[in-house]
């Protein structure tokens, strides 16, 4: 049975027993587009989870039929000074980071609208299930703006240059089968899309803790290009997984031909 949820504003965690972890964005009148209270308590809870051993598997997902309209434009235009909008922009950019450096797999679970920062929440996600009401965009070129450069790198490895090029200019929002096509969507659920997130990475949530860190850990240097940046760290995560109990425990099970048990240590 699930754990009661808790909250923080608009921001609610439930776990659901077997290291799995569902985060939900409610602000189901505003399409769940954030504030900066919103930005601010989805970086907490990605980070207090991320630090929870106990916590194996994180699905992020929006209330009331949307996953995120991205970030509060109504709100963020009744800020006036301009070190408060700065405040705000790096927040939005904290609240991406803590979600990309979760030392867990983290899947986005999506129906509805996912533009905007929405669709740049949902790519620092490590997968991403939509259903068939799904609605992906990158609206900037309605709106007079200029996507992030790092936004844009993660699109264009999600999807291809040519078709980041194209969700760029056009500015259009794709269905779930056109998004699934061009590899934005890694699966297209067909009941609950929070159960089918679940069940996607239910195999990921088995396997062993340090080894999903450590490789995360790794292909977001590889992306990044930072390999060389990061090295010492990325060789500690290896040399202390060569060093773990999980893998004294995995040798142990294969020898014993049953399935390992393994405990992030």
């Amino acid at each position: 049975m699930p754990s009661p949820s808790s909250s923080s504003s608009d921001i609610h965690v439930e776990h659901r027993g077997e290291g799995h972890a569902l985060v939900t964005i409610s602000r189901p009148l505003r399409r769940n587009a954030c504030d900066f209270a919103a930005w601010t308590d989805l970086k907490n809870a990605f980070e207090t989870l991320g630090a929870d051993p106990a916590v194996k598997l994180i699905v992020l997902t929006g209330a009331g039929g949307h996953f995120c309209a991205g970030d509060d434009v109504v709100a963020f235009s009744a800020v006036t000074d301009e070190a408060e909008k700065d405040v705000w922009r790096a927040r939005i950019q904290a609240c991406y980071a803590a979600v990309q450096s979760a030392p867990k797999p983290v899947i986005a679970a999506i129906s509805g609208v996912c533009v905007g920062g929405g669709c740049s929440l949902a790519m620092c996600c490590d997968f991403r299930v939509g259903d068939a009401t799904a609605r992906v965009g990158v609206p900037v070129a309605k709106l007079g703006l200029v996507y992030p450069t790092i936004q844009l790198q993660r699109l264009s490895w999600l999807i291809g240059a040519s078709n980041a090029r194209r969700w760029v200019y056009e500015a259009a929002l794709y269905d779930a089968a056109e998004s699934h096509r061009v590899g934005y969507l890694d699966a297209l659920a067909e009941g609950d899309v929070t159960q089918a997130a679940f069940a996607f990475g239910a195999g990921m949530a088995r396997a062993a803790p340090l080894s999903i860190a450590g490789s995360k850990a790794q292909l977001n240097a590889v992306l990044a290009g930072r390999v060389d940046q990061e090295r010492e760290r990325l060789d500690a995560m290896v040399l202390r997984a060569d060093r773990s109990e999980d893998f004294r425990e995995a040798a142990q099970a294969f020898a014993q031909k049953r399935a390992p048990v393994f405990r992030g240590r």
